[in-house]
Order: structure tokens, then sequence, then C-alpha cells
């Protein structure tokens, strides 16, 4: 695990060992800037030692993959944890700001929050967040080091192909459902009018109902609705019977990479785009394993160069902003101020530096983590020495 460093002008230098940057703190010739990720500022004069350094990023829904190398080492291997909890937090928060407005006797009106100027060019949050925290991860790494090329993988899913593998000419523009009212007259079609439960004694009313629960995550696209009768949809509801469909694989994910490719490359004009098959081909010519860090040190042009220590990077939520949260059988337990130390706060207790897991007791306890184990002490016997940012990076 290397050290970032910065010459005394605020210019990106090469990365040094722990080793070095405890001599140049401790003799006063460099400070410390930052936490997460570590970095030094050099207090004198350098000359400024550098090499061509090559970022390569391994997009992703979920994790993705960042190599920095040189002609000789990986100077820096992490796999980032994306947060996929944006969509639920929005629905929570949605749900507090509705109760709160329903109790207001007058509320003035507000017309354009959702005018097309201002919704032109929008992304969903959760879609939104994903392409910050790409463009967050590079430029924060090319803010610390003194890297000379970008290398992007990136991914074109075609989304009727992957609904309809057979699809072809006009029926790109037709789609599914052309001709059709709606999604559910198509779906009402396409089963004949029959309920598809199976089962006997149908009623005689339809309805279209969502194999997988809009509030589990499930869509209103037709291969997520089937038709079943009136009678068998309230027996399925209460959990008298159950179904043997199943939906199709959910292609957000692939939507979400899609955009991500697109806000990628405008941003970065310069970086250069491969593909997955290139990388694949690349890392088994080398006998690497499959791992979004192994990813990115091929896309990075890694060959026989000395591989660095792998390090995580995760995304801290900064606000809770439901002001109450209503627990069945309890009173509201309604937090009116942020406490002042947070998750993945480093706290000193007893000498020691440890690591904030979290609060209860209404604030007045900490949790921190002492090894592997977790313990609570009380607020006022900590002191904070940290508070963290959005972006933490840890050694795995």
């Amino acid at each position: 695990m290397r050290v970032f460093v910065l010459n005394k002008h605020g210019e990106t230098l090469m990365p040094c060992q722990p080793r070095k940057a405890k001599i140049l703190l401790r003799t006063g010739c460099a400070k410390v800037i930052s936490r997460s990720p570590f970095a030094i500022q050099l207090t004198h004069g350098s000359t400024g030692y550098r090499q061509a350094l090559v970022l390569g990023v391994d997009t992703g829904h979920k994790e993705v993959g960042v190599s920095v190398t040189s002609k000789t080492k990986e100077v820096f291997s992490a796999t980032v944890t994306m947060r996929n909890d944006i969509s639920s937090k929005m629905d929570v928060r949605r749900s507090y700001r509705r109760n709160r407005r329903n109790k207001l006797r007058y509320r003035a009106p507000r017309f354009l929050n959702r005018s097309a100027s201002i919704r032109k060019g929008r992304l969903a949050p959760s879609v939104q967040w994903k392409v910050d925290a790409h463009i967050r991860i590079i430029e924060q790494l090319k803010a610390f080091m003194p890297i000379t090329k970008l290398v992007l993988e990136t991914g074109t899913f075609d989304m009727q192909k992957m609904n309809n593998p057979e699809i072809t000419n006009q029926q790109y523009q037709q789609g599914v459902q052309y001709g059709f009212e709606n999604a559910k007259a198509y779906v009402l079609v396409r089963d004949n009018h029959t309920c598809q439960h199976g089962g006997k004694k149908c009623s005689s009313k339809l309805h279209v109902h969502h194999i997988k629960f809009r509030s589990q995550g499930g869509s209103d696209a037709p291969s997520n609705l089937i038709t079943l009768c009136e009678k068998h949809h309230a027996d399925l509801h209460a959990g008298k019977i159950t179904l043997t469909a199943t939906p199709r694989k959910d292609l957000r994910a692939a939507t979400t990479m899609n955009i991500i490719r697109s806000r990628l490359l405008e941003r970065f004009p310069q970086a250069i785009e491969t593909f997955g098959y290139v990388t694949k081909a690349n890392r088994y010519a080398q006998g690497l394993e499959k791992s979004h860090a192994n990813d990115a040190f091929t896309i990075a042009g890694g060959t026989d160069q000395k591989r660095s220590v792998e390090r995580t990077i995760s995304f801290k939520r900064k606000n809770n902003r439901s002001l109450q949260k209503n627990r069945l059988g309890f009173a509201p337990a309604i937090r009116r101020r942020r406490y002042p130390i947070q998750p993945n706060d480093i706290v000193a207790f007893e000498g020691r530096h440890l690591i904030a897991k979290g609060t209860h007791n209404k604030g007045a306890s900490v949790v921190l983590m002492d090894g592997l184990n977790r313990v609570s002490k009380s607020v006022k016997k900590l002191n904070l020495i940290y508070q963290s940012k959005g972006v933490i990076y840890a050694q795995q």
C-alpha cells in the first residue's frame, strides 16, 4: 500500500512507501492533507520525479475495478463498492415528506419543480449517483497521482435484443406492444384472455398481476406481468396459492451501464475505450482469475508488473434526512440533530484510535470496532480524531 504525495506547489508526484511517508512526516518535511485517501504534501522543494501512469477502470453497476500501472509496477489497485440503496432511500424520504405535508393547513403551489426545462437531461437519482460516483473516483485518483492516460472498459447493451433475441428490422421501432392500447391489453391478448394459474374454478373477471411486486423492485414491463382471474388473484395475495412463473431478467442494470458509458465518454473525451471481450482475452493470456481488480489491471495495460495490495473503496451516506421513524408498538423516535460522531469516523479512546460503526441511546453511546469485536462506549469518553468524508479507502 502506497501513500499519495504532492509537492510543495500541490502538483502530483509518484506515491511512496508508508515508511518513507512516516519519516517525512516525523522530520517535518511533509504534512498530512488527506486521510481518505491518505496523502501528504511536501513542505520543501523537490525534483518532481514522475512516471507515466495509466488508469484503468472496469466500470460496473454494483462493483467497479480501478488500477493504476507504470511500466514496472502496479501503483494502485482497488475494488469500489457502489451504493444500491438510493431508490429505497428516496421512497422512504418521499413517505416522510408526504406525511408532513398532509398535516399542513396550506402550502403554496410550486409550478416549476416539474417543468420540462428543469427536467431536460435529468437522470433518475439512482442512475445519476452511479455516474457521479464513477467520475468522483476517477477525478480523485487523477488529483493524487500523475496519471497521463485513462482507459475505460464500457459495455453497450441492446435491450430489445436481450428481451427478444429474434427481433429484426422494423420490430425495433414497433416493439411487442405495437398496436395495443397499453401493456395490460397486450398481456391479456398474449395470455389468450385465460387465467395462467392453471387451476380450476376460475372466475370470469381477469386481472393483470405483477410477478415481482413493484415494492420489491418489479417493473410494469410485460415480462413481469401475468393474467390471473379475480379469484386466483385474491388467493395469491392471501398466500393460499403460489405461482410457478418467474419474471425475466431485470435489465435496469444494463440500461444504467449504457448511460454510464455515454456520460463518462462525454466527461472524459480523451479516454481510450475498450470492451469486455478484449479484457477477457488479455486476462486469460496472463492466467489471472476473474475479478474487478484483475480486469482493471489488464485494462490499464498490466502484464508482468509487480502487483499492488488491493484496497476497497466504499461510499458513506452523509445524512439521514428522515425526521422520524414510526415503530410498531413504540413511540416515534424523533432525531432532530446530526450526532457529532458518525459511522466510519476515527476516534481516540484510551490512547488508541478506533473506528466508529454507529450510535445508539439517542447519540449518547458509540459502537466501536476494537479489532474484530464491537464495543459500546460513552461519547463523553471519546475524542473525534477524523471525520470521514463521502469516500472511504480501506485495505483488504
